[in-house]
């Protein structure tokens, strides 16, 4: 149903434009350019030189610029939103963009998944919160909602997925936390000490009909003390800024430890992912006349995606390239797996991964939601191949594309992105 636009929402179709993310964009902003954080910044540059491999590729190395200004941004976006007496509902991880009066820099990292719609609201520990909750028409394929203790969301602490909360006919839901258990309540998750925000993942497989859910909290008790003022806000942000290297730099070399092949799925809570995740992790070179394939079941999973990164572990440009597919946008094979192809010219197969000119990539696939126990289990396999040589060693029934199909794939691609940025 379109969105009341009134004192909080700021777009009928667009949940993300809301008055939260405005002012705490403005504001992490505004602490970006902060001489003590610049300091910061300039100090977390100079940690990541002195991990970067020696023989990180030129093209990578002409990244790196961008890498640090996201990483960084991510950690100051991140604090803006850190006041747990005052809670406000953030998108974050997030590429940037014009929009809701202003420039928002990028915030790509740690294995960034640019089909999601990642946000965080601050919780603590002796607070008593409401978050309400509104489905959208077409609503996200899989949500979760998970408690965290640090500020990279990588320490779970619970978690609660939406299939198992009681939704309303009309899409409209209620979430309370505070330090009481459960007990029964499918809408509850108890706040254990440590906590630090609920961090929500709206997983689209469809970017050109989802939205995801509109969100709203707030504190049902009194808060402790007066806002947290810049000044202390940017001291969170400074030590985001040079203790999440650490976090961040282990994110990156799990993709680093293995032959060039995708690894079996596993679960991927253990490494600071989404506990109700399997996930399998790829690193690859490839030169122009190579072609990687990569074959992968559905394993009855609600949600799936496979994503292209950087060797700094961001999503490569996701509107205008082919750099992921969801479940909603490949095209399966003739035996009902799904065929993905790595090169860096097109194939003219419709699973494209398109490397946007890298040499090297990181690769993620994921299955997220698994309501059938009897699909079977996850399972994946890869090879690289000539490029010369791909036609015959794809798998039977691999769906080709022509090049104006391939065209009307990329202008469809662009529009539904834009959505994601809709302010009106």
């Amino acid at each position: 149903m379109p969105l009341d636009i009134g004192d909080y929402f700021l777009s009928a179709i667009n949940p993300v434009a809301n008055v939260d993310q405005r002012d705490l964009e403005r504001l992490a902003i505004r602490l970006f350019e902060r001489p003590d954080v610049k300091a910061a910044r300039d100090r977390a540059e100079i940690m990541w030189r002195r991990v970067t491999d020696r023989l990180m590729p030129a093209d990578q190395m002409a990244l790196f610029d961008d890498h640090v200004a996201d990483y960084c941004f991510k950690c100051t976006l991140v604090a803006a939103n850190t006041d747990a007496n005052y809670p406000r509902v953030l998108r974050v991880y997030s590429e940037g963009a014009q929009w809701l009066g202003h420039k928002v820099p990028g915030a790509k990292w740690g294995g960034d998944n640019p089909n999601n719609a990642y946000r965080i609201i601050p919780v603590a520990a002796g607070g008593r919160y409401e978050v309400t909750g509104q489905r959208q028409v077409d609503p996200s394929t899989y949500v979760t909602f998970q408690l965290v203790g640090n500020s990279t969301t990588s320490a779970t602490l619970a978690s609660l997925e939406q299939l198992d909360m009681e939704i309303g006919e009309d899409g409209r839901y209620v979430l309370t936390l505070d330090d009481n258990p459960a007990e029964g309540r499918r809408n509850h998750l108890q706040i254990v000490p440590g906590t630090l925000y609920l961090f929500i993942r709206d997983s689209m497989g469809d970017w050109a009909r989802q939205h995801p859910d509109a969100l709203r909290v707030r504190r049902l008790d009194p808060p402790t003390r007066v806002p947290l003022t810049e000044d202390e806000l940017a001291t969170r942000a400074i030590r985001n800024i040079l203790s999440d290297v650490f976090y961040a730099y282990y994110a990156q070399r799990l993709f680093f430890n293995g032959p060039q092949m995708m690894t079996p799925p596993e679960g991927a809570g253990s490494v600071g992912g989404l506990v109700t995740q399997q996930g399998s992790l790829g690193h690859f070179t490839l030169r122009d006349d190579e072609a990687v394939i990569i074959t992968a079941n559905a394993a009855g999973a609600t949600y799936r995606d496979i994503v292209l990164h950087d060797l700094w572990l961001r999503s490569l440009p996701n509107r205008d390239r082919q750099i992921s597919l969801t479940n909603a946008q490949m095209a399966p094979d003739a035996d009902g797996r799904f065929t993905y192809v790595l090169s860096i010219a097109d194939p003219g197969v419709h699973n494209w991964l398109d490397p946007c000119g890298l040499h090297d990539v990181l690769i993620l696939h994921r299955w997220q939601g698994f309501p059938d126990p009897d699909a079977g289990s996850p399972a994946i396999e890869s090879r690289k191949v000539a490029l010369a040589g791909l036609v015959d060693a794809l798998p039977r029934g691999v769906v080709r594309i022509t090049p104006e199909e391939r065209a009307a794939q990329i202008a469809r691609r662009q529009a539904a992105f834009d959505r994601r940025f809709a302010a009106d």
